[in-house]
């Protein structure tokens, strides 16, 4: 062999000791020796001995000097790991390193709670709402389940060394009421909606709390109050009496009853005993969907169809009164219905109770709410709402009371009488007595309506009750 040769010879030679690959041919010698380097839990790991890349595990390297040399593995989702590791004189050896998983911290909540967490593969981590539960660095597949709720798939993305806190609501499944009426083909109404079937009908809904009523023509309308649980029928059987009491109103009685009250605000004196004629009133206050019906460029948010319509003027309730085929009820007529004929202060009571009317009780952020949701705050009649929600608009002129000689500028026939306060306002405003006025051609956020209509009479005049 040429000097030349043998030069080129031995610098391969020294290239493969540092490199730690191939062999090289000459004089140099060879070494025999083999390792198998494995990772666990998980193979596919990177090797690198002493630097130099060798790979993915698991992975035999042969010829390597004898001595201690540097391995060093890195795996995607895994902590870098690196041994040192004494290569033997000859022959094979095994070298199995340990790499620990890449971890982060995941809260998971859930509304309801108490609902069961899974990862893909079938693993359980808990039951809702779970605290700091450690996963893997990567991507990862969950579901919650509970009874009644539909499962929820969703997917973490979890990092290392990192916490963060996953909410998720469930949705409940499709429940269902069945109603039944004597007599049937009666009229359906949900929550003071009317239904496309007629009784016998099964209704979807969802789960919640719904004044469910029928109304066959001569017969007056009979309600229940029923909660439907998730994934669950209820069944709502209602018998009718015969009458004339047209649907979504209750007959007020005629009779005497007291009128305003000597104690209180100014223009509710004096307190006097009136007779007063049957009339029919709105069981709830007018919802926006009620409404839309009579002026369909009205716009109701989504989810608000059940709310009381608001921002009306006096005559937009007058016209709204009059196309239903109603009127607005009179101050007198009102406060009856409110009150009934025992002269209590409230709908339900002499007492205040805040649970039972939807009023300001001195905190910001207020809110209008659903129709008929205050059961207990009923007038003796079964009115709904008549203390707080929305102000409703009377008929009658904001004038003096018979036997109220106080001179007030406001009397006359220059402003129209709201009642029952609303939900912007206090107890104060929320008494059956308690009057509110404004011009006929204001409107207010919290304005609405409910409507009256008179009492069809015999031949003999007598009430139809």
């Amino acid at each position: 062999m040429s000097t030349r040769r043998r030069l080129s010879a031995r610098f391969a030679c020294v290239v493969w000791a540092f490199a730690l690959i191939g062999g090289c041919t000459g004089d140099e010698k060879i070494f025999d020796t083999e390792i198998v380097i494995q990772s666990v839990p998980a193979s596919g790991a990177e090797v690198q001995i002493n630097g130099q890349v060798y790979g993915v595990t698991p992975r035999t390297v042969r010829g390597l000097p004898p001595g201690p040399v540097l391995i060093d593995l890195t795996l995607e989702g895994y902590k870098r790991t690196y041994d040192t590791y004494e290569v033997p004189v000859q022959g094979a050896g095994s070298f199995t390193l340990m790499m620990p998983r890449l971890v982060g911290e995941v809260s998971i909540e859930s509304t309801p709670s108490s609902a069961s967490v899974y990862l893909e593969d079938g693993t359980p981590l808990g039951v809702t709402p779970l605290r700091n539960v450690q996963l893997p660095e990567g991507t990862h597949k969950i579901e919650l389940r509970k009874d009644r709720y539909e499962p929820l798939t969703a997917t973490l993305e979890v990092r290392a060394d990192y916490k963060y806190t996953k909410p998720y609501k469930l949705e409940p499944r499709q429940s269902r009421i069945e109603v039944f009426s004597t007599p049937s083909s009666a009229f359906i109404y949900l929550n003071n909606r009317i239904q496309k079937e007629k009784t016998p009908a099964r209704l979807p809904v969802t789960p919640g709390t719904y004044t469910v009523a029928v109304y066959a023509k001569g017969y007056i309308m009979a309600e229940q109050v029923i909660t439907v649980e998730p994934a669950s029928d209820a069944n709502v059987s209602l018998s009718m009496k015969e009458g004339a009491v047209p649907p979504g109103m209750v007959l007020i009685p005629g009779g005497e009853f007291t009128m305003g009250m000597d104690e209180k605000s100014p223009d509710e004196r004096p307190k006097r005993t009136l007779l007063v004629e049957a009339f029919y009133i709105d069981k709830y206050e007018v919802s926006n969907a009620q409404y839309k019906e009579v002026f369909p460029s009205h716009d109701v948010k989504k989810g608000q169809e059940d709310y009381p319509v608001t921002g009306l003027t006096w005559e937009q309730a007058t016209e709204y009164a009059k196309l239903a085929g109603k009127r607005l009820p009179t101050e007198i007529e009102w406060e009856k219905a409110a009150r009934g004929a025992d002269g209590r202060e409230y709908p339900w009571g002499n007492l205040w109770d805040p649970t039972l009317a939807n009023i300001n009780h001195g905190k910001p952020g207020n809110k209008l709410m659903p129709l008929g949701e205050f059961l207990g705050g009923a007038s003796p009649y079964g009115c709904l709402d008549m203390s707080g929600n929305v102000y409703e608009w009377t008929s009658s002129w904001y004038s003096a009371y018979p036997g109220n000689t106080d001179i007030v500028k406001e009397y006359g026939q220059v402003y129209r009488v709201l009642r029952g306060g609303s939900y912007l306002k206090g107890p104060f405003e929320a008494r059956s007595t308690a009057r509110h006025y404004d011009l006929m051609a204001n409107e207010r956020e919290d304005y609405g309506l409910r409507c009256a209509t008179d009492v069809a009479a015999d031949s003999e005049g007598n009430a139809v009750k």
